[in-house]
């Protein structure tokens, strides 16, 4: 007991911060996503005024700032989402990949469109854009260079994990679960791209909220998807922290 409190009551005050974390975090993404339907379509920000939440559909170039490179598949892009996912066995104790790496951003590119050129001033916040897998590496294969060197300089990801090196019982299991294996993909808008980035009009150009080669709806539906998750995983550890809190 520390200060008073018991096991379950210090349990129960985690469950509680971290689902409020959640629910947090999910609420600015459902903030995102209804933006996009709120989003007014234009083809160029003359006469918007500023702060205006608006959509613009148009080719991806090139700007000042130059590009990004894809750190799996070394291509240069304006836009870029990368992620890196491992096998894990879920609470169902079905295997399925946990994303246990990602990142996302751009540098700063314009739009051509039917009436002018749009500028995108600052880092995108959300990409979704089609998703390329490029590697698939099971536990104990040899990775190609790209992916052996991006792990060998990212100190956010872990070398090995129990699922790719688990206790010597279990390695036949794992190993015919695939459990270990991890997925390398990336989203990203190349120059001469079409791509629709939903943001807020500034003096400069827009500040994008998300950048998408989807229709409006598709787009929205994957975004609502991923909220509603977070939504429902934070709610329900309020919840049951709440109820150990008070029993």
């Amino acid at each position: 007991m520390v200060l008073g409190l018991s096991g379950s009551d210090l349990f129960g005050a985690a469950l509680v911060a971290v689902g409020a974390v959640v629910l947090l975090f999910s609420a600015r993404y459902v903030r995102r996503a209804i933006g996009v339907v709120r989003a007014r379509s234009v083809a160029t920000l003359d006469g918007t005024p500023a702060g205006t939440l608006v959509r613009v559909a148009g080719t991806a170039r090139e700007a000042e700032a130059g590009t990004l490179t894809a750190p799996f598949s070394g291509r240069e892009s304006l836009v870029l989402r990368y992620a890196v996912e491992e096998r894990r066995l879920s609470p169902y104790l079905l295997p399925w990949f946990v994303t246990i790496h990602e990142r996302a951003g751009s540098n700063a590119f314009s739009l051509r469109t039917a009436e002018g050129v749009v500028d995108v001033t600052r880092p995108t916040r959300t990409v979704t854009l089609a998703r390329d897998t490029v590697a698939t590496v099971a536990a104990g294969e040899t990775p190609p260079d790209s992916v052996a060197r991006f792990e060998q300089r990212t100190g956010a990801l872990p070398a090995t994990t129990r699922w790719r090196d688990p206790p010597t019982g279990l390695r036949t299991i794992a190993k015919h679960l695939s459990l270990g294996t991890r997925r390398y993909t990336e989203e990203r808008a190349t120059p001469g791209d079409d791509v629709t980035v939903v943001g807020r009009v500034t003096d400069g150009g827009l500040d994008p909220v998300v950048v998408s080669d989807r229709p409006r709806t598709e787009t929205l539906r994957r975004m609502a998807g991923t909220s509603l998750i977070g939504l429902a995983i934070g709610a329900f550890a309020v919840a049951l922290g709440c109820v150990l809190l008070v029993i």
